[in-house]
């Protein structure tokens, strides 16, 4: 099935807010850069990205929401990595149960790209109801709720590395001799793991 794109470009045009010299404009800067055609339009300064929010707002199928407060929870968040929401301009911010079906509700800029609702209705296994929503805010709320990394634990001091290894070593040093060849080889194991240094293994050896 083939799925048009680039709806929302014929839609303004439709409606007199661009030219066809401009849509085809737009649909160059997109074929050659890659994006949405609303961006292209933005970003070549036909059509400021408020004006085409507001014109999709009057289409009765497609609502908007405000980002600025919005908090999603990791749940929803795990669905699509960070960096693919970044660079497709979505966010999830609502998931619905209704039967065996899986609704979700996705703010984004361009409700009309038919392939991008395809695209994540597959990634995410739930049916897509998009919403509109300004790209900066988007982004925002993106940052705002990625998931914090959990701290890491602190490294063990080099005291404490050392009396782990040798309380849980299979050899007791106090039961070996210096000349017996089993100490060369523990130490000579913690000198690579970089437990000891040379200095370390002189004083074992000889005090």
């Amino acid at each position: 099935m083939q799925i048009n794109t680039n709806r929302l470009g014929e839609m303004l045009l439709e409606a007199g807010l661009i030219d066809q010299f401009q849509l085809e404009s737009a649909l160059s800067m997109q074929r050659n850069l890659g994006g949405q055609i609303g961006k292209a339009l933005v970003k070549l300064g036909y059509l400021p990205e408020e004006t085409i929010l507001e014109f999709l707002e009057t289409q009765v199928k497609y609502s908007r929401v405000s980002l600025q407060e919005l908090e999603v929870s990791e749940q929803l968040m795990a669905l699509l990595s960070a960096e693919r929401m970044l660079e497709l301009a979505v966010i999830p911010i609502e998931l619905r149960k209704t039967g065996h079906e899986k609704i979700l509700r996705v703010a984004m800029t361009d409700p009309t790209n038919l392939k991008l609702i395809d695209d994540l209705q597959f990634a995410t296994g739930c049916k897509i109801i998009p919403v509109l929503a300004v790209e900066d805010e988007i982004c925002q709320a993106i940052k705002n709720n990625v998931p914090k990394e959990m701290p890491k634990p602190p490294e063990p001091a080099e005291d404490e590395v050392k009396k782990s290894i040798v309380e849980h070593g299979m050899v007791d040093l106090a039961d070996i001799s210096p000349h017996d060849p089993r100490l060369d080889r523990l130490l000579d194991l913690l000198k690579e793991k970089g437990v000891l240094s040379v200095l370390d293994i002189e004083r074992v050896k000889f005090n």
